[in-house]
């Protein structure tokens, strides 16, 4: 799980890389249109941390769970 956390982290790096400057065309209100290869990208990174993070969840929280505690009576 520790691989998933850290891959989760390292998509983050490229979408802010791809997010700031469309956020600044966007911002600036000039006439330039953003990339669809920009929004494609940013769209795939997102479903991918979303993807991650739902893994990630699942993981804990079946790990806490406490059908999977034995007990000892």
């Amino acid at each position: 799980m520790e691989k998933l956390v850290i891959f989760r982290m390292f998509l983050c790096f490229p979408l802010a890389g791809v997010l700031v400057p469309d956020a600044m065309v966007v911002l600036s209100g000039t006439s330039h249109n953003i990339p669809t290869v920009h929004l494609a990208v940013e769209l795939a990174l997102i479903i991918l941390i979303s993807l991650c993070s739902a893994v990630i969840y699942y993981k804990k929280r079946n790990r806490n769970s406490p059908g999977n505690e034995t007990s000892f009576s």
